[in-house]
């Protein structure tokens, strides 16, 4: 009857032990979202803009399908992509072990072992005796105080090391799609500028067929037919370097496409077979208030920072006692048939406490490490600040000036077109030469290509303040994906 209230109590003592780690695990673990103390900065006043602008896939605003299935592409084949997206899965299995720590440990074993003890001892022992079998099987359990916060804080940076690794992929992916978009406006300035060329190629060598008609006839000299074939053949110089172009750009998105080598030289992209760019849709220039809140960058440079601090409160802890509680509980006899009887019960409680003594100048030399790995995040932070209001200053200069140029352009290009017209008419009827009509005709050229020049330079530019202002993925889907990867982490 005692033994069996042994067993009882012992048992007891097991489960409320374990229970009792249980119970200061749970407790300890609970691990808060990590926030960043940011540096104050002296920012510009919000003016009235995109505040509550959505921003998102903003790309679908220039109402082109084949632009729209080309980032698209690109945002689910992209190469380098993959790589942001690896690093998200890597940090989100490195917060998994962090994690780890901040419950107790559960192992289960089983040990098996025959020995012999020398026949030659001093003492002696009963003949038979000298050989033993030993059996063991249990569960231990060891649990980790974090009174001064090592292991929060280690996971604290973890958090924070995932979170900035999701914003960085979804910057990455903001920079990709207004990549993919200015190489796909690039294309298209290329095309209309390689068909203006085709189409003035035509016109010269139309010109140029006349003058030599003209010269058999004796209503032209030499000199005219010699001027036809040089503007001619300037024109046609300049084909090659326009079809080059067109075949690079082509590449250059396809790679950004994650294409195969093959079809990255094989095949053509797919764009719009309008005669004139589209155009660029109206970007909001106000300056948002909700600036640093849109940014990917920033918010990745915020949560590098949180990461930073967390690291220096887990240095520090360093300092104080490492506590451990371990707990063991199992069945041990000489024989396998009497391993989980009653008697064979066996338990194990202990503590053990571990203060650095001669390493406190090693603890220093970290702390002053993390310290300084912290200083560096934050000029980051402000580096990261800084350079969110002058991509967003630029862009909007670059938006205004682009669109000044394309309207300067547009009326020099109808007033050249009038000119064209009267030079033509004056030189039918004889009034002047040929040189007045091809002064006319190659400055209507040159003047037509800068057009496309500047309607793509708009058109570019509203990419970037779209990407600018944080366009893509707002706020409140970037902390959607960063707790759901926290949840898969735990």
């Amino acid at each position: 009857m005692m033994r069996d209230e042994l067993k009882i109590i012992d048992s007891k003592t097991l489960r409320s032990t374990a229970l009792s780690l249980i119970a200061a695990a749970v407790l300890t673990a609970c691990v808060s979202t990590p926030v960043a103390e940011k540096p104050v900065l002296d920012l510009p006043q919000a003016t009235s803009g995109p505040v509550a602008e959505d921003l998102g896939r903003w790309w679908l605003r220039y109402n082109d399908p084949a632009l729209t299935a080309l980032i698209e592409r690109a945002l689910t084949y992209n190469t380098d992509l993959k790589v942001t997206e690896a690093r998200v899965a890597e940090s989100a299995a490195l917060l998994s072990v962090a994690r780890s720590d901040l419950y107790p440990s559960l192992d289960a074993g089983f040990n098996a072992s025959r020995s012999k003890a020398t026949e030659a001892g001093v003492i002696p022992r009963p003949a038979g005796t000298y050989t033993s079998n030993n059996y063991q099987a249990g569960i231990t359990i060891a649990y980790e105080l974090d009174l001064w916060g090592r292991v929060r804080n280690a996971n604290k940076a973890a958090m924070a090391n995932l979170i900035a690794s999701r914003e960085a992929m979804a910057g990455f992916r903001s920079s990709l799609a207004a990549q993919v978009a200015r190489g796909y406006f690039t294309l298209l300035a290329t095309d209309r500028k390689l068909e203006l060329t085709r189409q003035t190629l035509a016109t010269r060598e139309d010109a140029f067929q006349l003058a030599q008609k003209r010269l058999a006839g004796g209503t032209a000299n030499n000199l005219v037919v010699q001027q036809a074939q040089s503007e001619r053949d300037a024109i046609a110089a300049s084909l090659p370097r326009l079809i080059a172009a067109q075949a690079q750009s082509e590449r250059a998105l396809a790679l950004l496409a994650g294409d195969s080598p093959r079809a990255i030289v094989e095949n053509r992209i797919t764009r719009s077979k309008a005669e004139v760019l589209p155009p660029a849709p109206n970007v909001p220039e106000g300056l948002p208030s909700d600036m640093l809140a849109r940014r990917p960058d920033i918010r990745e440079a915020e949560a590098n920072l949180a990461a930073t601090q967390a690291r220096v409160g887990q240095a520090r802890a360093m300092y104080f006692p490492q506590i451990i509680l371990t707990g063991s509980g199992g069945q041990e006899s000489a024989s396998l048939s009497d391993l989980f009887s009653g008697p064979a019960l066996v338990w194990r409680l202990a503590a053990s406490i571990t203060q650095p003594i001669f390493g406190l100048a090693q603890i220093d030399a970290g702390v002053k490490a993390a310290e300084a790995r912290e200083e560096a995040a934050k000029a980051l932070y402000v580096k990261s600040v800084q350079t969110a209001f002058t991509e967003v200053y630029d862009a909007i200069g670059n938006m205004r000036a682009a669109s000044d140029t394309l309207v300067a352009q547009e009326r020099r290009s109808g007033a050249l077109r009038t000119s064209l017209r009267v030079a033509q008419l004056r030189y039918d009827a004889g009034v002047s030469g040929y040189l007045e009509l091809l002064d006319a005709e190659r400055n209507l050229y040159s003047v037509d290509a800068d057009r496309i020049d500047a309607q793509a330079f708009r058109l570019n530019a509203s990419v970037d303040l779209f990407r600018a202002l944080g366009g893509g993925w707002e706020t409140a889907q970037i902390t959607e994906q960063a707790s759901a990867g926290t949840k898969g982490g735990k």
